[in-house]
């Protein structure tokens, strides 16, 4: 679904250099109006009175020429937590931090420091029996401090993304602004088109259907996906969840390593990963498309989605159940750092 941003919005930024006050009340109020209806379409006083939801899904991520299936459960407890576990499906592959990231209030759940990545993206570790765990030296406190903050914020990030998919509003921890940008089409319709901006460099834009008034994609800026071959001779580009890194091992996965071996797939990872730290990211545009809504629990959910860079998909969600309030145990945000 390729939408093009029809000319008004060129105009409008025209206008807003003319009359910047008048203009920016006008267009906020437009924003307000659109995402209002999008809310009442989507479950009206039922979002209203949101206070906990879960969504468990089939992911299937495409690395390269590998596609990996995992089981993810998205887990929201608003205004301030935010919980993803993924659990990979077969063998030959490990997430960092055993697959949970989010954050409760200021603290991250996963364990800081360990197994993370440039960006606070996610590193997988694939291969064989003794794949190196690529962990670099210890952080002094003012890096722990750094991480925790980039962890947080990346986890408000991906969690605004797909709120703003779902439920036509981004995390409250985010704080952001809305702003009418225009109209687009497709050859499928029209869709009203909304900035969504905060003072913390997050930067989305939403696209509503005219005629339904359901969300139908988000697109953003993100680092490119890389891959390291561990024990391998180069590194190599592969999508990853939300712009991470991916340590692919080619460890023999018919016998143990040895402990030479060991010590030399692990040297070779986290001079990858230091080398990596070293090189400013790549930024490429995400697309995050909404599709299949159905109604479930009082609410319509969009039960396929998917995630694409530069045009090709990376990612395919297929939404297994939703719980909407479902009570949530506070040991689950409890976390490991």
């Amino acid at each position: 679904m390729n939408y093009r941003v029809l000319g008004s919005v060129a105009a409008a930024a025209a206008i807003a250099f003319a009359q910047p006050v008048a203009y920016i009340a006008q267009e906020a109020n437009k924003a307000i109006e659109v995402l209002a209806a999008a809310r009442k379409a989507i479950g009206d006083k039922k979002l209203d009175a949101l206070k906990t939801f879960s969504v468990q899904s089939s992911l299937q991520r495409n690395l390269s020429n590998t596609q990996i299936s995992s089981d993810v459960e998205i887990v929201l407890d608003l205004p301030d937590k935010y919980l993803r576990q993924e659990t990979p499906l077969g063998g030959g592959m490990v997430l960092a931090g055993g697959g949970v990231s989010g954050f409760s209030g200021g603290r991250p759940l996963q364990k800081v420091g360990f197994g993370g990545a440039p960006g606070g993206g996610m590193i997988i570790r694939m291969g064989g029996m003794g794949a190196p765990t690529a962990e670099g030296e210890k952080p002094t406190p003012e890096q722990l401090q750094q991480l925790t903050r980039t962890l947080v914020r990346t986890g408000q990030v991906e969690a605004s993304r797909l709120m703003l998919g779902w439920f036509a509003a981004a995390h409250p921890a985010v704080s952001v602004q809305y702003t009418y940008a225009g109209e687009a089409e497709s050859p499928d319709g029209k869709a009203f088109v909304i900035d969504v901006k905060n003072a913390d460099h997050f930067n989305a834009r939403l696209f509503i259907d005219q005629q339904t008034h359901l969300p139908l994609m988000v697109t953003y800026k993100g680092p490119q996906p890389r891959m390291m071959t561990a024990g391998g001779p180069s590194v190599v580009s592969g999508p990853a969840a939300g712009g991470g890194h991916v340590i692919r091992s080619e460890a023999p996965a018919n016998r143990e390593l040895t402990e030479e071996e060991r010590k030399k797939m692990r040297a070779d990872a986290e001079k990858q990963v230091q080398d990596m730290q070293r090189q400013p990211p790549v930024l490429v545009d995400f697309a995050l498309y909404f599709e299949d809504w159905r109604d479930a629990e009082g609410v319509k959910f969009p039960f396929k989605m998917r995630r694409a860079s530069e045009g090709t998909t990376t990612e395919e969600w297929t939404v297994n159940r939703i719980k909407v309030n479902p009570k949530v145990d506070p040991k689950r945000f409890a976390g490991d750092s």
